[in-house]
């Protein structure tokens, strides 16, 4: 969502301020934020994967509060995203190369970063929301580092839409069709999000609109048919069946979400627990969560930071 005027977010940070930062990886320059648990009380690391044209500020709360409970939070605006850039000046786009490449990439950083303090490299979990779940999901089967992951948690994984959000499948279809040719894969296509399907609550409603009109938003084709295609991918055999079978996994979902599709996070829980081995997978529901679970209505959000807090150090 481009910025414009924002207003405050909802939840101001006052005992946990997060330290921004620019990180370089070839061609790209990642804007990212780092809200840091204390030394004296640290457990892990949570590397967060945002959703599409997401804003860092709507995570405020829950990356304080699970710095306050030990884990520090590292949110960075992926490829094409945010405040993110390529050395050009120019915003770039993404796509599966470059998101996979990306979260690799921060893998790789959070791990160095974490030797360098003499903290426990072993314990990094990595966490995603919306377009995020879906990624982070996906890297718990083919990731490159994704047996060094402590746990995995998706909030409202991107596996499927919801029927009220899905452009049906003759814009798919062309999409697909035009991303054929490589001019095409850098137009633009409308991918406009409802503000009411994203979150209940009329601050944070406000916020999100202050950022970014979610009705008007443009995403790259190639962007478009990456994210909806790697999230169907999720419920194939030929990637479910090559998930990390003893590393935890939680998924979050709201049982009002409508934009991604709830009963796709319940098949792909149902499914991956039948494979033999495969063990700490688990899926939690929320009856009045909307998609944002962690800037809905303040008895959702905060049930569902409580319950990943439980959840994190269940596994630290």
């Amino acid at each position: 969502m481009s910025q414009q005027s924002p207003l405050p977010p909802p939840h101001t940070c006052k005992d946990i301020i997060p330290i921004e930062k620019d990180i370089q990886f070839d061609d790209c320059i990642f804007r990212s934020y780092q809200w840091n648990a204390s030394k004296d009380n640290w457990k892990g690391r949570v590397l967060f994967i945002h959703g599409y044209r997401d804003h860092h500020s709507v995570y405020n709360q829950a990356a304080e509060y699970i710095a306050k409970d030990g884990f520090d939070f590292f949110f960075f605006y992926q490829r094409g995203e945010g405040e993110s850039k390529l050395v050009n000046n120019s915003k770039g786009v993404s796509d599966d190369y470059y998101a996979y490449k990306a979260i690799d990439d921060m893998i790789d950083y959070n791990i160095n970063e974490m030797k360098n303090l003499n903290l426990p490299t072993e314990n990094l979990h990595l966490m995603g929301l919306s377009m995020g779940g879906g990624l982070i999901l996906n890297y718990a089967c083919h990731g490159k580092y994704k047996n060094l992951i402590k746990s995995y948690l998706a909030i409202a994984p991107l596996i499927t839409l919801h029927k009220d959000s899905d452009p049906g499948l003759a814009i798919e279809y062309i999409v697909r069709t035009i991303c054929c040719f490589n001019f095409g894969k850098n137009l633009r296509v409308n991918s406009p999000l409802n503000l009411e399907f994203i979150t209940g609550d009329l601050e944070y409603q406000k916020f999100m609109k202050s950022v970014g009109d979610t009705s008007a938003l443009k995403g790259a084709f190639v962007e478009t048919r990456d994210f909806i295609l790697r999230g169907r991918k999720l419920l194939d055999v030929k990637t479910y069946s090559t998930i990390v079978k003893e590393t935890p996994l939680l998924i979050c979902h709201g049982e009002c979400d409508r934009i991604t599709n709830i009963e796709s996070s319940k098949k792909f829980i149902s499914l991956i627990n039948s494979i033999d081995g495969v063990k700490n997978k688990q899926i939690i529901t929320y009856s009045e969560g909307r998609h944002q679970l962690l800037g809905d209505i303040p008895q959702v959000r905060e049930l569902v930071i409580s319950d990943i807090i439980v959840f994190l150090n269940k596994n630290k």
